[in-house]
């Protein structure tokens, strides 16, 4: 875990710490991988971002924070923003084929497996591991659970911050949170709790982000349509692989 700054320094810091690691690993002899799923039946590698906010007039104060250790208004209409652009953020903060590998509730086959504790819908809760966004109860501030090491920390954390800041000016609706654990319900009982699911596969996420009028304003024109260029390209370039499972 690094010790939290603001959004530019903590992207620099992510970028350094993956440069690093595959220049220490190399002299070892081993090498790093940050593919969010490299294994068959474990858990993902996850990048989990915790975001607070404060005002430009008032530094030092996060205004996640509410009087007696409550949390702030200002919390809700963030998740409120961050819920409302999910799906294209996914696409950002989960870059890759192999990403969309462990945003799955269990691994292990038809017995049940073991659950992943990685999210698989857009829904929010108090310290709900199984959630994309989770309050924890030791910090105040957002944990967005379903983002990847693959990802473009500068892409992801500048529309995370898009869309939280969108949320609070527009005083979004959070929802109800979700406390119970999502991969012990059913699908009935999901869709009731207003939940969405997660992108499934690369494709289904790029789809969502294309439509995403906020996207395109923070990413700008030349790189939005160049990002899904290249991951719509990626995605065809996946479908004439064969695989081991397959054969």
């Amino acid at each position: 875990d690094f010790h939290y700054t603001d959004l530019l320094a903590m992207a620099d810091r992510l970028v350094f710490l993956r440069v690093l690691l595959k220049e220490v690993a190399k002299r070892h002899g081993m090498f790093v991988t940050f593919m969010p799923k490299p294994t068959i039946g474990d858990w993902r590698s996850g990048a989990h971002m915790n975001t607070s906010m404060q005002l430009v007039d008032k530094p030092g104060e996060n205004i996640f924070e509410g009087p007696n250790g409550s949390w702030g208004d200002a919390v809700f209409g963030a998740v409120g923003g961050l819920l409302r652009h999910g799906g294209a953020l996914t696409a950002i903060a989960c870059s890759t084929v192999n990403s969309y590998n462990g945003l799955v509730p269990r691994v292990g086959g038809f017995e049940g497996g073991t659950v992943t504790w990685a999210p698989t819908h857009m829904t929010y809760g108090y310290n709900n591991r199984s959630a994309m966004l989770r309050l924890p109860q030791s910090r105040f501030a957002i944990e967005n659970r379903a983002a990847d090491m693959c990802m473009n920390p500068y892409l992801a954390l500048g529309m995370s911050a898009a869309a939280m800041t969108e949320g609070i000016v527009n005083n979004y609706d959070a929802g109800t949170p979700l406390n119970q654990d999502l991969y012990s319900m059913s699908e009935d009982e999901i869709e009731r709790s207003g939940a969405q699911r997660l992108p499934r596969n690369l494709l289904e996420a790029i789809e969502i982000l294309r439509t995403d009028n906020l996207a395109r304003t923070v990413l700008g024109d030349d790189i939005m349509n160049s990002y899904l260029a290249y991951k719509s390209d990626e995605w065809e370039r996946y479908h004439q692989a064969i695989t081991d499972w397959e054969v």
